[in-house]
């Protein structure tokens, strides 16, 4: 066999699943674009409780994808993602009917849930069908897949409210691309999956240390798109979110072109050097005099953090039993949820206390932590042998 088709014969089992997070995610992203506007102008709500609605999503996830890795360890990766692709359309089906504010909130955290348990499943899953020197590779492609459904799917969603019907088009795009999604989980078989030993803890002791090291660099990312562009107009510079939308442009190429670097370097090395990059980035975007420079730093930063994920993930899969790695890996990628949740209003707290330069240069130190966290990883354990 060809080396060509020998690629494609790895991934051929693999691409549905890329698909299914991408379709899923369509619909988080189409309604995340539009719901501050429906909160606002069709149910009267206050800025407030934009920022309520856009929240109860990620907490609910954070909550969620422990559970649901767990289930699908007991259960089947299969199941759980297709029970999540169902939920995330039953969600669309009831953004139609949320009329006051305090509806959409619980119809957000039943979305949360089901994005949780599509992807937390088909990440495992994918582990489950990967050879162990391809296991960083996909997850970090399965990532980005997950970054463009909800990018394109804001984009898509802010073009059907405008040129369509309304708020009903969207939730009727969100339903629509959900159970797209559900039918590619249907239509693949059942992966074999290693009986369960025990029972997992909801905080899996491989996931803690990797899932704090995430936490840390995840702040940077939050203060990055909460503040960069205060942070320049602050300085007399136009146009800063500029420094933002380069993040997205090396955070996908990175794991594109170079994602095998976990599997072949080493996962703690470049979880190492990744936290390092990001702080030079955030040292770059704290002193910027002017544009080049931000989006420089913008750029670094998410060169940095492209492989950071896989590479900590990873980490987290090498050290959990195969039984136990949904349930492990649910765990872990909540860390980045609580890394977002917390580094914005940080990051705010920072701002007003010390400015806005100040916020990246201590989001610069959490990276640096991250780092250090990570090469901790690394070290041997020694196994403590008792005297007779």
């Amino acid at each position: 066999m060809t080396t060509t088709g020998g690629k494609l014969a790895f991934y051929r089992p693999v691409v549905p699943l890329f698909a299914a997070i991408f379709l899923c995610l369509l619909g988080v992203g189409a309604s995340l674009a539009v719901l501050p506007f429906y909160v606002l102008d069709e149910l009267d709500g206050s800025r407030v409780e934009v920022g309520v609605v856009i929240a109860a999503i990620a907490v609910s996830a954070v909550i969620a994808r422990p559970v649901a890795g767990r289930f699908g360890d007991r259960h089947g990766y299969r199941t759980v993602m297709l029970a999540g692709a169902a939920v995330c359309a039953a969600a669309g089906a009831a953004y139609l009917m949320a009329g006051n504010v305090g509806v959409l909130v619980g119809v957000r955290v039943l979305h949360g849930v089901g994005e949780a348990a599509v992807y937390t499943a088909g990440a495992a899953w994918l582990v489950a069908l990967a050879p162990a020197d391809r296991r960083g590779r996909v997850v970090g492609l399965y990532g980005i897949h997950m970054w463009l459904g909800i990018t394109l799917g804001a984009l898509l969603g802010a073009v059907l409210l405008r040129t369509s019907g309304g708020y009903p088009t969207v939730w009727l795009f969100a339903i629509a691309t959900a159970a797209a999604g559900a039918a590619l989980v249907a239509a693949r078989p059942r992966p074999e999956q290693p009986a369960p030993k025990g029972r997992a803890g909801i905080l899996p002791g491989s996931a803690v240390a990797p899932g704090v090291a995430l936490s840390l660099a995840g702040f940077g990312y939050a203060a990055l798109a909460a503040f960069v562009a205060l942070h320049l107009a602050d300085r007399g510079i136009e146009n800063g979110i500029a420094a933002f939308n380069a993040f997205g442009f090396t955070y996908v190429g990175v794991r594109l072109f170079v994602g095998g670097l976990p599997d072949r370097l080493g996962a703690g090395r470049v979880a190492v050097g990744s936290a390092l990059v990001e702080a030079v980035g955030l040292l770059l975007v704290a002193v910027a005099p002017n544009l080049v420079v931000a989006v420089v730093g913008g750029l670094v930063i998410g060169a940095g953090l492209s492989l950071l994920f896989p590479a900590l993930a990873l980490l987290v899969i090498n050290r959990t039993d195969p039984a136990h790695q949904g349930a492990a890996l649910g765990a872990f990628t909540s860390f980045w949820d609580i890394g977002l949740v917390a580094g914005a209003p940080l990051a705010g707290l920072v701002a007003s206390v010390a400015g806005y330069p100040a916020v990246f240069q201590v989001m610069l130190v959490a990276a640096l932590m991250s780092a250090a966290l990570s090469a901790w990883t690394m070290l041997p354990r020694r196994t403590l042998t008792p005297h007779p």
